[in-house]
């Protein structure tokens, strides 16, 4: 259907969560979220809600209308708060709607030397309240939360050994592995990919599409106001009439709020046409295969952790989708004896 890239913001140090004072205003940070926005977007919106309550201000302006935007100003809204988001992409145009959409709460969240002292406590508490908060959205209308059979096939390795990564990425999904069902090697008879060696089970995914809609209609239907603003600068941020802005602005927040330590991790997807006569997802030779309501997403993850890692080209690129399909392709033949 289409080729589509997303800036994926990454901070070092992890999401960035906290207010700060600029002149009258109380600005409270949520973004930096790396590869696992959609996952973490529940836990860290109760947080910056709280923090953004804690002041006694009624009133609230919340920037971006990503999935980070969307859930912070629904769990303020839920307060009894009045709440406008400004953004100037809507929830279908934002980065949120080029995502992967599946469970991935610790993908590129911060580097391992440079977490701060009790980032891994703070990190499993918004995935475990995130998590809890997707459940509740399994079995709705448009199903915006399922879980989908997986597989993954062992070989397709590029012939040359893959170099290491430069960057040591913070590994710290175990602390919440509980939470998924357990996953298990197919036996040769039931293995669909057989003789290559294949782990399956079921892992969660999102329909971005309809769980986007269904933030955005949530939150006007109690009240909430989307506004279509541009920033050019803070000053423009500034201006805004409410006394409490919540900076929801992902990869925008690099250049707005200068936060020079934001990173661009480049990700690329190929769109197919919707398949629901094929429920699964699939991952082979460093690419990702899921079949979605909205699509069927194709990604190559590249050699290492560091495919992307720095690069703000979201120029799209037809021969990395040709290849993830290609490399797809050998996991359907049977390999010669």
């Amino acid at each position: 259907m289409k080729i589509t890239v997303c800036l994926r913001p990454f901070r070092p140090s992890g999401p960035r969560l906290e207010a700060e004072r600029l002149g009258e205003k109380t600005v409270i940070h949520n973004y930096g979220h790396g590869g696992a926005g959609w996952s973490l977007g529940w836990g860290c919106a109760a947080e910056a809600a709280a923090l953004a309550r804690s002041g006694g201000a009624s009133e609230f302006a919340v920037i971006g209308a990503g999935v980070i935007g969307l859930t912070t100003a629904l769990r303020l809204i839920e307060t009894g708060a009045k709440v406008a988001i400004y953004a100037e992409e809507f929830p279908a145009e934002t980065r949120s709607a080029r995502a992967t959409g599946v469970w991935s709460p610790s993908s590129r969240i911060a580097l391992a030397g440079a977490a701060p002292v009790g980032f891994a406590d703070r990190w499993e508490g918004w995935a475990r309240a995130s998590y809890a908060a997707h459940l509740r959205m399994i079995g709705l209308l448009g199903d915006p939360v399922e879980f989908l059979p997986q597989y993954e096939v062992s070989g397709g390795a590029p012939e040359t050994e893959a170099p290491p990564a430069a960057h040591d990425f913070l590994h710290i999904h175990r602390r919440v592995r509980d939470l998924q069902p357990p996953w298990r090697q197919m036996a040769l008879e039931e293995n669909p990919f057989a003789p290559r060696e294949t782990a399956t089970g079921n892992g969660m995914v999102f329909n971005v599409a309809s769980y986007a809609d269904r933030l955005a209609r949530l939150f006007m239907l109690r009240g909430g106001r989307m506004i279509r603003r541009t920033f050019p600068d803070r000053a423009a941020a500034l201006a805004l009439p409410e006394p409490v802005i919540v900076n929801c602005m992902g990869y925008g927040a690099k250049a707005i709020w200068g936060d020079a330590d934001m990173v661009p991790v480049r990700g690329q997807i190929g769109w197919l046409i919707p398949q629901p006569e094929a429920r699964y997802s699939l991952y082979y030779g460093g690419v990702n295969a899921i079949s979605r309501r909205d699509g069927v997403v194709i990604q190559y993850y590249g050699p290492n952790e560091d495919f992307g890692y720095g690069d703000a080209n979201e120029t799209v690129d037809p021969a990395e989708t040709e290849r993830a399909l290609a490399i797809l392709r050998q996991a359907y033949v049977t390999p010669a004896e």
